[in-house]
């Protein structure tokens, strides 16, 4: 563990782990005879190692121990807060408790790291965000708060917080003599700290639109499933596959001529649903000339 020159703040940590092992450092530093044992008698638990195995990933703090750390760590109201909430946003196992907990893990944290976070999440979490960019991008639109309201199916409060949240990203400029916003042709930055929260809410609440969609009239929306046998290797060439199929979709449907045009969303999810399979060794339950079984199901 690299020993810290200036005490651990938890505000700036995103993983608690992380800061249980700087805040070790620096008090093993600063405090003599400091050390896994003393640190687990005040803690009261039963095993000296308990501890350090949770530092290193090896345990998870249970919901009985956060109070006893919490006491031990010093810290103020808002910090033992905060540092609750990244407990139970490490040991969560579902989407909806994992994102309540990143939500307010990002209200607690009011530095710049959380400011920039809150921006991401904002963006990716509401799947009308990247709608409204792309329709900021479109250079022959005059795209005022009214008309991406209008255009995209929301409220003007609505359109103006989506608006305001692409310009905090630095993806948006906006023109007060005339009310027109346009898009900037920039990358969205994702923190590397718990941005990947961000992704999955992005693609959970965009399955959820799709789900809803299935009930659409079959000329306004495809729905269809393939199903394929994968070795590691082939998954991995699979997913290149994607990417530069999307690319060459992006590439000649992307229409220049806007008058009578949509913005569609395509979802495309490979998921696994078995577990690894085995095939005898004398006796195959089937023979098939390539190592592939595909099905397509489209309504």
């Amino acid at each position: 563990m690299n020993t810290p020159s200036a005490k651990p703040s938890i505000l700036s940590y995103v993983d608690y782990r992380l800061f249980l092992q700087a805040w070790y450092a620096y008090n093993k530093e600063h405090k003599r005879g400091f050390s896994y044992g003393t640190w687990t008698l005040q803690l009261g638990f039963k095993s000296r190692n308990h501890i350090r195995l949770v530092m290193i990933g090896e345990r998870n703090l249970g919901t009985d121990s956060i109070a006893p750390v919490i006491k031990s760590l010093s810290l103020s109201a808002n910090e033992a807060e905060y540092f609750e909430h990244l407990v139970h946003y490490a040991n969560a196992t579902s989407f909806d408790t994992k994102d309540y907990h990143f939500q307010q893990i990002v209200r607690l944290n009011k530095g710049q790291l959380g400011s920039q976070i809150r921006d991401v999440y904002k963006f990716l979490s509401n799947p009308k965000t990247p709608r409204v960019h792309l329709l900021l991008s479109l250079k022959d639109l005059r795209c005022t708060v009214s008309y991406v309201a209008e255009t995209l199916g929301m409220t003007q409060a609505e359109a103006q917080e989506i608006l305001n949240n692409i310009h905090s990203c630095g993806l948006a400029t906006y023109d007060q003599a005339t009310e027109i916003w346009a898009a900037l042709e920039r990358d969205l930055q994702i923190p590397n700290q718990l941005g990947n929260q961000a992704i999955q809410s992005f693609h959970n609440k965009s399955l959820e639109e799709a789900q809803a969609a299935i009930t659409k009239n079959p000329t306004e929306r495809l729905l269809s499933a393939l199903l394929m046998t994968l070795d590691e290797s082939e998954y991995q060439e699979l997913q290149q596959d994607v990417e530069q199929f999307q690319n060459f979709l992006t590439k000649k449907y992307s229409s220049k001529k806007l008058a009578g045009s949509r913005i569609f969303q395509m979802n495309l999810n490979v998921i696994p649903t078995s577990s690894l399979l085995q095939e005898k060794a004398t006796e195959p339950l089937f023979e098939q000339a390539e190592n592939k079984i595909t099905m397509e199901i489209e309504s």
